[in-house]
């Protein structure tokens, strides 16, 4: 997702939990930190977005789902839609 500042927010679903899950999201994470680090102009960063939270929650809008899973994401997101 384009955000109005330019930067680049990655929405990651998964529908299962797998034991993968917790080193794709920290790889995720690394790749984001590293792709800011070596260019300026575009800032990268991630939300994710589980199976079972959307079923339990089921967001009626892209600004929900980014806002509510936000919290899915430890030191996360800059994500955030302006109001």
């Amino acid at each position: 997702m384009k955000l109005p500042g330019g930067g680049i927010c990655i929405v990651e679903t998964k529908g299962l939990a797998d034991l993968d899950v917790p080193l794709k999201m920290a790889r995720l994470r690394q790749w984001c930190e590293d792709i800011n680090r070596i260019q300026p102009d575009v800032e990268y960063d991630f939300v994710y977005v589980d199976g079972e939270g959307f079923e339990k929650y089921r967001p009626s809008s892209f600004r929900q789902l980014v806002v509510g899973f936000s919290r899915n994401t430890p030191g996360r997101p800059k994500c955030f839609l302006p109001p």
